[in-house]
């Protein structure tokens, strides 16, 4: 009797209240909802990229999705839907990449000198056995050379194989550098058209910040104001929202964690208390030499300069400033 795949429709799946939803987000949880559901989908396209700078949200929303399915252990084996992995360091070749996903499954690797196909065949015993559905491979860029050479071609080609031949997606997350996954090769036709891991992959996905003056941008704040406890700011609110835009700017979300979440924010009763604790934290946290919430440092004027002078290349903003 021959086993039936079961495919569960995950693109219904909601998104957290603990993400800061905005545009780019919401598109990345589709796609990754989206990818997932097509795991064991013989010709869909089952990989997905998602990239940006430094400090977008990129790790904590792939992080976030991993923790929606648990690990499963049962008296045979443990059941693992999604497994996520972050490359800490660079690694170049294709039996370093595996020898690290191996222990992070809880396995160990052959020691010594391998035959050829060894671990390949361990991994993906490990895959099946443990019934796999979606990788996250976060900081991919990690393992991709600067200038193409044979041993990225290897790997290219090994991502190719395991879409190809197991039922599994895959969703890789990295900086800009990552779009080297959809054009190694491309330039100088290195690559075959059958080698190219963009054939398999969805349109990818850039996670980017959030417009000032909009109602995102108020949402984001407030969102993390409810984190804290802090009663919400209004469009009224325009010059402490401007201010944090423009610590925002330095590192995206990471920036926002470090002021409203890192230290102890209870006591604020109002915007000024808020500002005053904002402007310590930055002190502590922040990179810029201008502290935003410093008005001796930068008067109500200059920051309306500064975001008058974001929006002169921007689409129009959509709630006053």
């Amino acid at each position: 009797m021959v086993a039936l795949t079961v495919i569960v429709d995950r693109r219904n799946l909601p998104i957290p209240e603990s993400l800061v939803q905005h545009d780019s987000l919401i598109t990345a949880w589709d796609r990754i909802c989206r990818v997932h559901s097509m795991h064991a989908s013989p010709h869909a396209k089952r990989g997905l990229l998602i990239f940006g700078q430094s400090g977008a949200g990129k790790s904590y929303l792939a992080k976030t999705y991993e923790s929606l399915f648990p690990a499963k252990k049962t008296p045979e084996k443990t059941i693992k839907p999604v497994f996520y992995y972050r490359f800490r360091e660079a690694k170049k070749s294709t039996d370093d990449i595996l020898k690290l996903l191996i222990i992070a499954l809880g396995t160990t690797p052959p020691r010594g000198r391998t035959e050829p196909g060894e671990l390949d065949e361990q991994f993906t015993r490990l895959v099946q056995s443990m019934e796999i559905e979606l990788l996250i491979l976060d900081e991919i860029q990690q393992i991709l050379p600067k200038s193409d050479c044979l041993t990225a071609f290897n790997t290219l080609k090994y991502f190719c194989a395991l879409l190809d031949e197991l039922n599994i997606s895959i969703v890789f997350v990295g900086s800009e550098r990552a779009m080297k996954l959809l054009t190694l090769g491309r330039a100088d036709k290195a690559a075959e058209d059958n080698e190219q891991l963009s054939r398999r992959m969805l349109r990818p996905v850039m996670m980017d910040g959030i417009e000032p003056c909009t109602q995102q941008w108020l949402d984001c704040v407030n969102w993390f104001l409810s984190q804290i406890n802090v009663h919400p700011l209004s469009p009224d609110d325009g010059d402490l929202l401007n201010r944090i835009f423009i610590a925002f700017t330095e590192r995206s979300f990471s920036t926002l964690e470090s002021l409203f979440l890192t230290e102890d924010m209870s006591g604020i009763n109002n915007t000024t208390q808020l500002k005053h604790k904002l402007r310590e934290n930055f002190a502590v946290y922040g990179k810029g030499d201008i502290n935003p919430f410093d008005t001796k440092m930068l008067s109500n004027k200059e920051v309306e300069s500064t975001i008058e002078l974001y929006f002169r290349t921007t689409v129009t903003r959509g709630i006053q400033c």
